[in-house]
């Protein structure tokens, strides 16, 4: 028997090694999927025999990214502008996940709201964002008003849609088993749909990132203020300088923050989830 039982015990994994190898498998996978496609863009550019005025190859544009980051270009370096995009694309994403979180939610608990609303957001929520700069322009001027206003609207209809689906998805019985225990309308709301809502939620939310950071360049370029800072501002001069290093530059940082954004709202909705 204690043989037997030391036998077993060579067989005991220790808990979660089986995740650990996989997000560790996951990683590797990604980080060779980056390098693979690196490799490919270099020596398509090499082989091909790329004019670099046309499609710099991918060296070029790392060491555009780092002059960038230690030089002045318009009001700043890298850093500079970084922070001004952020800035604007957090205002606008902020505005769209408070109105579209709580006009989902009503929507999806009103029939009557849900009447009212529905017809004209289901009209506005075609139309392309950047066909609502010019109005932009007109209400806000050249502005970060203007820019912050792009975004919202193009933040805006996935996070809505979500909230009104997360609502809609929850079972009837654990409203009604609720309200049968006496809970008011606020402790409903709070310990019971908002807990069930949360994946649907977060994913509105994730998809808003996505398209209100999309709509930061075009927002910076159609309306911009002037203040020649932001990620489009680079976009832009590199384009009207003929360097495309520095479009190309400045499109592979917006990639990479946009990413980042993602990978801490999936990290944020396991940690609230479990919570």
């Amino acid at each position: 028997m204690a043989k037997q039982s030391s036998h077993n015990m060579t067989h005991v994994h220790p808990p979660g090694l089986g995740a650990r190898w996989l997000k560790a498998l996951d990683a590797s996978s990604i980080w060779l999927s980056l390098i693979f496609w690196m490799f490919l863009w270099f020596f398509v550019v090499d082989i091909f025999d790329v004019d670099q005025s046309l499609l710099p190859n991918p060296a070029k544009v790392i060491q555009q990214v780092v002059w960038l980051w230690s030089n002045q270009v318009g009001a700043g370096g890298l850093l500079n502008h970084i922070s001004s995009s952020f800035q604007r694309f957090l205002g606008g994403f902020l505005l769209a996940a408070g109105v579209g979180s709580v006009l989902g939610l009503w929507m999806g608990y009103s029939r009557r709201a849900d009447l009212s609303v529905n017809p004209v957001f289901e009209l506005v929520r075609y139309v392309p964002p950047i066909a609502w700069a010019p109005f932009s322009i007109l209400w806000f001027g050249a502005s970060f008003g203007a820019q912050v206003f792009v975004i919202f609207i193009s933040a805006l209809p996935p996070i809505l849609i979500n909230a009104h689906r997360a609502v809609r998805s929850i079972k009837p019985g654990l409203i009604n088993a609720a309200r049968m225990m006496g809970a008011s309308p606020l402790i409903i709301l709070a310990e019971v749909s908002l807990p069930a809502s949360f994946p649907l939620l977060f994913s509105g939310l994730r998809i808003g990132v996505a398209t209100g950071w999309m709509a930061l360049v075009a927002a910076e370029i159609v309306a911009g203020d002037g203040s020649r800072s932001g990620l489009g501002y680079l976009v832009l001069i590199g384009q009207q300088t003929l360097r495309p290093e520095t479009t190309i530059a400045a499109m592979l940082v917006i990639g990479l923050i946009g990413a980042a954004f993602d990978v801490g709202l999936r990290y944020l909705q396991r940690r609230i989830i479990r919570w």
